[in-house]
This record gives structure tokens, C-alpha cells and sequence, in this order.
């Protein structure tokens, strides 16, 4: 088994970065008759707690460098984070693959809400930037269908689904980058805020 890599800080933080960039959602520009407008890469795990009860939820995830951002209906995860700004998650590659290098991170640090009622200016640029209107149109077709909604209402009905959502920023302060090898060996970097 090869000694693992020496890596600096900085290297180590890049990575990280590179393989967040890789695996976070995006802005489909073309999307096709099945497509909601969002490219879908992997999914996080972010893990809250309250009252020792600990809570794991799948989330897509967008990510600026190494802050990572979720968008979160109102449910458990969002309460446990009001009473409990410390978080973790995990992120790692899908399909399996030994054939080639794969990387996972395990992540900690404190996340801060976002939503239209503390911060409308930071909460609005975001969901212009993801394009979460045009998703959330797509999402929502069924739902505006069922009601017979269209035009003004139709719009005004998606808007006030998406403004009830919370933006959870997740501001690392700890990473763990595993890097997985075909030859089964794996080595493991840190970095610390």
C-alpha cells in the first residue's frame, strides 16, 4: 500500500473545494421535458441533534467555495438547527466504483438560517443564482395542476412555497477528505478553520 500524499493546508482546502464544486447541484441551462432546471450530482447527509435525539436527512446541496448551502422546508431538521446551530454531513461519490479514485468528506461545523424574514436580500439572491423559481415552477406542476391554478396564481402560489423555505448556511470548521484508491488503500487529510 502506497504512504499517502503529503499535502499542504492549502492543497488539502482546494481538493475539498474541487470535489464540492464536482458533487453540488447546478443550474441546468437546457433542461430537457423531464428536467427541473437543477443539475442533480450527489446528494449530502446533514446530521442535527436536540435533546441527544440525533437526525439524518438526504439533501441537495449547493456550495460556494467551502460554505456549503441547502435549502430546507420546515420540519425536524430546521427545528433541531434553531435550537442547535451545530451540524455534520457527509458527502461522497456515487455509483461505487474500486476501479477509481473516489472521495468522501466528513464535515463539522454551525450553520446559520436564512429566510425571507431575517435576511430577504441574501435569501433572494440565492434562489435567483440556483434558478429555484424556475425549479420550483417544475415541482410544483402537479400540485398547481390538481388546484387549477395558472398565470398570476399559479406564480404567486410558487412563491409562497419557496419563501417559506429556509436556506441553511453551513460554515465548515472541520473537514475530513477521504480519498479511496483502486488498490483498496485509502488515505485520509484534515483541515481545520
Amino acid at each position: 500500500m502506497p504512504a499517502p500524499q503529503k499535502k499542504t493546508k492549502a492543497r488539502i482546502k482546494q481538493d475539498i473545494i474541487s470535489f464540492l464544486d464536482k458533487t453540488s447541484g447546478g443550474v441546468d441551462q437546457k433542461p430537457g421535458k423531464h428536467g427541473c432546471g437543477m443539475l442533480h450530482h450527489n446528494a449530502l447527509v446533514l446530521a442535527t441533534t436536540y435533546n441527544d435525539t440525533p437526525r439524518a436527512t438526504v439533501l441537495e446541496f449547493f456550495n460556494e467555495g467551502l460554505t456549503i448551502y441547502i435549502f430546507g422546508e420546515p420540519g425536524g431538521k430546521i427545528a433541531n438547527l434553531k435550537r442547535n446551530p451545530k451540524a455534520s454531513a457527509v458527502v461522497y461519490e456515487q455509483p461505487l466504483d474500486h476501479g477509481k479514485l473516489q472521495r468522501s468528506l466528513q464535515i463539522f461545523g454551525t450553520t446559520e438560517l436564512i429566510n425571507v424574514r431575517n435576511n430577504a436580500k441574501l435569501f433572494n439572491a440565492k434562489m435567483k443564482k440556483w434558478n429555484l423559481l424556475s425549479v420550483g415552477k417544475k415541482l410544483l406542476r402537479p400540485f398547481l395542476k390538481e388546484k387549477n391554478l395558472s398565470g398570476k396564481a399559479a406564480d404567486e402560489t410558487v412563491i409562497k412555497f419557496l419563501t417559506a423555505l429556509n436556506i441553511i448556511k453551513f460554515i465548515p470548521q472541520h473537514i475530513i477528505l477521504k480519498e479511496y484508491h483502486p488498490d483498496f488503500s485509502m488515505h485520509k487529510y484534515e483541515w481545520k478553520k
